[in-house]
């Protein structure tokens, strides 16, 4: 009988945490404003999310486990998530206080220094690997809402260290759209009213293709000005960040930064805008379209858990309008969208290859899921706008289907 009794109570402390699922908004400490697209993980693990645009988040997570919150410019802070509860917690981020930002004069060009950062960031991703998403992305034609979708992605990272390759498994997908069958075939011709390929949503952030374009293909870099700057906190840790803006007259259309750590020589943080100046040179004739590039926003996290250097996030905005006059074509086209990696395995490559999806974004799948995966599974919280939105085109698109 004691034998049984000390069988009981080992099994009793071996059994796994059960999960729970924690609830936060982000503040501010001093202006109380929410803080968005913080990284929001579970300490020694690849878990993960990102709050959204009202700062709010939510994570399933082991019950022993912590949230671990980081954010550039703010002290990371690490939460037990038995301190959470069954309400939303409000947690105040404190900024860093650091030291004044200072300008860094390199002997290596700045230019071949990101080249190197991108080779030594490439090389360093760990493959055969299966990186868990969440995909979100909303389009607005005219300023109206008129495309809506999301899902949960297995993006299958293989490939040499000069060159990834992704295969895609989508686990579940919910969409939304208000097209008749004539307009659908209209702007799949066009092709401008999804600017995410889903195929291509984690390795063109593995390969830094839109670094490359805007800045090192056809030395590009010569049309801006570059600084080096250097910003480092009370306890030591300090990063770098290469800034880029437009020469005067260059016809360059792009501001941005780059984050990296200096003795990782590993970059973090991407941070892309299309600027509002020289629109003239913002036009291009594309086939038969006239194309004014309104707004481009791109951003990306990439993170360290263990001996993983992965993904941790990736936001695109764009924003054309294009027109055709002998079609009395004129639309203006913006898009949204957002990829989150939740989690991350050692991939055995044993998947089924016929599972492999190989459209350009989730709508020709449409809706197939078996359970509410939005509301689980770490997803992108949706804001209240983004979920009345969702609610009335899937209304609509309802109504138009009967």
């Amino acid at each position: 009988m004691k034998k049984i009794c000390l069988l009981f109570v080992f099994l009793s402390f071996a059994a796994p945490a059960q999960t729970v699922t924690v609830r936060g908004f982000l503040k501010d400490a001093t202006t109380n404003q929410p803080v968005i697209s913080a990284s929001v993980g579970v300490k020694n693990s690849a878990i993960g999310t990102i709050s959204n645009e009202e700062g709010n988040f939510q994570l399933s997570l082991p019950e022993n486990a912590e949230v671990v919150i980081s954010f550039l410019g703010y002290k990371p802070i690490a939460i037990p998530a038995a301190d959470f509860g069954l309400d939303v917690k409000t947690i105040a981020l404190q900024i860093d206080e650091q030291i004044l930002e200072e300008v860094v004069i390199s002997k290596i060009p700045i230019e071949k220094m990101l080249e190197n950062l991108i080779v030594t960031s490439m090389a360093r991703f760990n493959k055969p690997i299966i990186l868990n998403t969440y995909y979100r992305e909303f389009v607005k034609i005219n300023g109206k809402y008129s495309k809506f979708s999301d899902g949960l992605l297995d993006y299958h990272i293989s490939g040499s260290v000069k060159r990834n390759k992704s295969d895609l498994i989508v686990k579940q997908s919910r969409t939304a759209q208000l097209f008749t069958n004539d307009e659908l075939k209209e702007d799949e011709m066009i092709d401008f009213d999804s600017f995410v390929n889903v195929q291509h949503g984690v390795t063109y952030n593995y390969d830094f293709t839109f670094i490359k374009k805007i800045l090192l293909d056809g030395d590009r870099y010569e049309n801006y000005d570059l600084e080096l700057k250097s910003k480092k906190s009370k306890d030591g840790k300090e990063l770098f960040a290469i800034n880029f803006e437009p020469k005067t007259d260059s016809g360059a259309i792009y501001k941005g930064s780059i984050v990296f750590d200096p003795e990782a020589k590993l970059i973090f943080d991407i941070d892309i805008d299309l600027i509002s100046e020289n629109l003239k040179f913002k036009e291009r004739n594309i086939l038969v379209a006239r194309v004014t590039f309104m707004g481009n926003t791109i951003k990306a996290g990439y993170k360290l858990v263990g001996n993983n250097y992965i993904l941790s996030y990736s936001s695109r905005f764009n924003k054309l309008r294009i027109t055709m006059k002998k079609r009395k074509y004129d639309k203006t086209i913006e898009s949204k969208s957002d990829i989150i990696v939740t989690d991350l395995h050692v991939d055995d490559l044993t998947y089924n290859k016929k599972e492999i999806y190989k459209e350009k974004d989730l709508y020709a799948r449409g809706n197939k899921y078996t359970d509410k995966f939005w509301l689980e599974n770490n997803s992108l919280v949706l804001t209240t706008g983004e979920q009345q939105i969702i609610n009335e085109l899937e209304k609509a698109a309802t109504a138009g289907s009967k």
